[in-house]
């Protein structure tokens, strides 16, 4: 049995199709390795340095409007070995230097290849006038092997999202702030 033929409008309309369809396709090609869908894309409103032995991932400043400021971040450390986050230096956008709170003797432990998140603890806490949500400050987190990681950074306030961070001085054996969940007492 002999199948019939389309008529010759129709070969017309197959052929600008497949044209078509070839354009597209190999379009997509043409955006090469610098396509937006190969670029890095940051969701959270912190800033993420993957630049050094020791990575800070989501790495922003919670504050409680008063000045005072707690350290978030997740530090992953690469290194094939122990380290351990050993001082953090803050400066706002004049350069004026904001008091950090000492950290525990030792350090914070970082164990390799796992995440440390600075905001559990509290331990990375920052107080200077004028610290408050929407200006950028600069942190260096030294460590005791790895190289310094420098970063500038967003505060924020003490949001829905952040509300178990605890916030307080810097001073030493300062009760943290009750986080929102919590009440408080006169």
């Amino acid at each position: 049995m002999r199948w019939p033929q389309p008529p010759r409008s129709w070969r017309g309309v197959q052929d600008w199709a497949t044209v078509v369809t070839a354009a597209l396709l190999l379009s997509g090609c043409a955006a090469g390795f610098s396509a937006q869908t190969l670029q890095p894309y940051q969701p959270g409103e912190g800033i993420s340095s993957r630049s050094g032995q020791v990575y800070a991932i989501n790495t922003l400043v919670v504050t409680d409007g008063k000045g005072n400021g707690t350290v978030v971040a997740a530090l992953i450390n690469q290194k094939s070995k122990q380290d351990a986050l050993m001082s953090v230096a803050a400066t706002d956008t004049r350069g004026s230097t904001l008091k950090v709170q000492a950290l525990p003797r030792g350090g914070i432990s970082l164990p390799y290849g796992q995440s440390v998140q600075l905001a559990d603890s509290g331990a990375v806490r920052i107080s200077g006038t004028g610290l408050e949500a929407g200006m950028f400050i600069t942190l260096t987190f030294a460590f005791s092997q790895a190289a310094p990681v420098k970063i500038m950074v967003p505060v924020v306030n003490r949001g829905s999202i952040y509300a178990k961070v605890p916030i307080g001085s810097t001073g030493r054996g300062s009760p943290p702030i009750p986080s929102a969940t919590q009440p408080t007492t006169p």
